[in-house]
C-alpha cells in the first residue's frame, strides 16, 4: 500500500495489513523479504534493513526462517490493538511489532518514529528477540552458566538499561535461584540485549561505553565471544576488528 492510497487511509490493523499482497516485493539478505510503505531513499533503506540484515549470522538467520520486513510509518498501540499509521498517532507507538504464521514471520518496522540507524538497531533488537525463543537447550545453558559467573563478580552494569533495571530487582533479593522467574526474566533480557549488540558490532564499529551502569569491558568481551562461538559471524566480519 502506497501513494494515493495510504495518504487516504490513516491506521489500519497490524493484522489486516500483513494480509494484503505486498508488489514489489524486495530480496534482502538471508532471503528474506522486504516491502516499505512509503518512499524511502537509497541510503534509508540501506542503513534500516538491507546492511543490518547482511550482518545477522546465518546460523541466526536460519533459525529463524522466511520472514517478511514490512516498513511502516508507524505503529500505534490502541485499546483495540496495533494499528500501522500513515501518520504520527499520539500516544504509545511500537517501533516493532510481528506476527508469526504458518512458515513465516511478518516483521513491521516503523520508519517515520527514529532515524535510520536507530530503526536498523530496532531491527536487530527484534532478530534477537525472535531467536531468544528458539534458543537450544545448550545454548540457554551456556549463557545462563556466564551470567551466574557474572553475578558472583558483584557488579551492577549490564548491556542495557532494560537488562540494567531487570538486574538490579534481582541483586535487591539477595538470594535467587537459576530456576527462579525474577532470574529467568533477567536472563531473557539480558540474552537479548547482548545479541543485539553483537550483531550491531558485526554490523559497524560501535563505542564501548563504560561508566557503573554498563558492562565491565573483560566481562563484555567474553559475552561477545560466546556470541562469536554460538552463532559465528558471517564470512568477512570480524567480532573484533
Amino acid at each position: 500500500m502506497s501513494g494515493p492510497q495510504a495518504s487516504v487511509i490513516k491506521s489500519v490493523p497490524v493484522r489486516e495489513y500483513v494480509q494484503q499482497i505486498f508488489v514489489p516485493l524486495s530480496r534482502v539478505a538471508n532471503d528474506w523479504d522486504m516491502h516499505s510503505a512509503v518512499a524511502l531513499s537509497p541510503s534509508e533503506e540501506r542503513t534500516m534493513v538491507r546492511e543490518p540484515a547482511r550482518a545477522v549470522p546465518q546460523t541466526i538467520a536460519r533459525r529463524l526462517g522466511k520472514l517478511r520486513i514490512l516498513l511502516v510509518p508507524f505503529i500505534a498501540c490502541f485499546p483495540t490493538g496495533d494499528m500501522v499509521s500513515f501518520s504520527n498517532p499520539e500516544g504509545e507507538k511500537h517501533s516493532v511489532v510481528w506476527l508469526e504464521n504458518k512458515g513465516r514471520i511478518d516483521l513491521l518496522v516503523s520508519c517515520r518514529d527514529l532515524d535510520a540507524h536507530d530503526t536498523g538497531w530496532e531491527f536487530l533488537a527484534s532478530v534477537a528477540e525472535l531467536l531468544r525463543a528458539r534458543l537450544t537447550p545448550d545454548e540457554l545453558e551456556r549463557y545462563t552458566s556466564l551470567l551466574q559467573e557474572e553475578l558472583d563478580m558483584v557488579f551492577e552494569g549490564e548491556i542495557d538499561e532494560e537488562a540494567y533495571e531487570t538486574k538490579q530487582v534481582l541483586r535487591k533479593r539477595g538470594r535467587w535461584s537459576r530456576s527462579g522467574l525474577q532470574f529467568l526474566k533477567y536472563r531473557d533480557v539480558s540474552f537479548t540485549g547482548t545479541c543485539a549488540e553483537y550483531m550491531h558490532g558485526l554490523w559497524h564499529d560501535v563505542q564501548i561505553r563504560v561508566g557503573t551502569e554498563h558492562l565491565p569491558v573483560p566481562v563484555l568481551r567474553k559475552r561477545m565471544t560466546l556470541m562469536a562461538d554460538l552463532f559465528p559471524p558471517n564470512p568477512g566480519y570480524q567480532l573484533f576488528a
